[in-house]
Formats: structure tokens, sequence, C-alpha cells
């Protein structure tokens, strides 16, 4: 069955749109932004994978338990639930070109798992000596997640280093931000915590260009 297009939902206050929040602040929180059995459904999508591996920090992948301690496998989109997310983010990637002008050419994902007491350290998205990544996006796929459940995304402003919002993990919502202009961090999770965390990347490759 095709999957309805998926159109940016005006903010929960009212004021703007999501894009037009974007463009403003350069991150937006989308509430509701998967429905609750899709949300359950990737849950348990991610929960039946057996590639988990220790996430590796840098463009050579190396892992460093005192910066980040939580596991990672990729989409591939081979399943009927992967392929419906990957749909939505596809409608996202083409609304934020249309938008912005961004040069979005594809996207990738993993799912994240952080077991009690896992975290990331302060970090930017975008790789050192690559602008490849240029939209991140983090969709939380946690039951009933309470503030005192910890596992917090905290965006800075690179500007003055302060604190520009902290946003608890609430299954369904997904977080939006420019990847080279926002340092963040994961606090550490007092419960099991899953999300997708996503790049939307230019065409870097000189022999095919876009």
């Amino acid at each position: 069955m095709a999957q309805p297009s998926f159109t940016l939902p005006a903010s929960s206050a009212g004021t703007s749109d999501h894009l037009e929040r974007l463009s403003a602040k350069g991150w937006v929180v989308i509430e509701g932004f998967l429905e609750p059995t899709l949300t359950t459904q990737l849950r348990l999508e991610a929960l039946r994978l057996d590639a988990w591996t220790d996430a590796g920090i840098g463009s050579d992948g190396q892992t460093n338990q005192k910066v980040r301690r939580d596991r990672t496998v990729w989409l591939d989109g081979t399943s009927p639930v992967q392929a419906q997310y990957l749909s939505r983010m596809e409608s996202i990637r083409l609304q934020v070109n249309q938008t912005f002008f961004a040069g979005l050419f594809e996207y990738e994902a993993h799912f994240a798992h952080y077991p009690v007491g896992a975290f990331y350290r302060k970090h930017r998205d975008a790789l050192r000596g690559s602008d490849a990544r240029v939209l991140t996006s983090v969709c939380y796929l946690n039951e009933q997640w309470q503030p005192s459940d910890g596992g917090e995304l905290v965006i800075y402003n690179d500007a003055d280093n302060a604190v520009e919002t902290q946003i608890h993990p609430v299954g369904g919502n997904l977080v939006l931000f420019w990847s080279e202009d926002f340092p963040h961090e994961v606090l550490p999770a007092r419960r099991d915590r899953f999300s997708v965390s996503g790049w939307f990347r230019r065409n870097i490759d000189a022999a095919n260009p876009l």
C-alpha cells in the first residue's frame, strides 16, 4: 500500500511552521512525528536485530568509552517498517531542499541504543575534514519516557557555548538541526533509550557530482 506523503506539521504552539522554526533557530522539535504504532514497530524492529556494535567516533570509527557508550546498527531499508520510516525522511529531504536549496543528496541512519548509564559527550556531527553531513535527525522510540529517566539531548549555542535547549527523548518526537552549527551531547540514561539517528548528506564524490 502506498505511503501517504508527509508534510511537516505546524508547531504545537501555533506560532510558526516547523520549517520556519528550523530557519530561524537552526533546530526544531516535531512532536508526534511518528504515531504510536509506528514508534512501537520501530522499537521492536531494533530489539530483534543482532548486528549491534559499540559506536565509534570520528571518520575512522574508533571506540572510546570515555566519549560515548551507545550501541548502533545501521538501517538498510529491507524491512517494511524501515522502508516506511525512510520514506518519510525522503519526504523531509525533498521539502528541505525545496525550502533551503540545501542540496541534500541522500540520507543515512542507524538505530541507537543507550543502555543504563550510557552517554555521548559533547561533539559535532559534521566529521572533521568533511561537510557531507548537513542536517541531523533524531527520532525517539521510547515508551512513556519520564524526566527522571535522563538521557536528554543537550544542544549548545556555538557562539557562546550556552545551552540552547535540552530535549527529553519522548517516543515519536523528531529533532532536526544543522549538523555543523550545533555542538550537542546525550546525558546518561537511567533506563534503556532507543532512537533512530540520521544525517541528510550532500554528495561530495567528485567522480559523481550533482
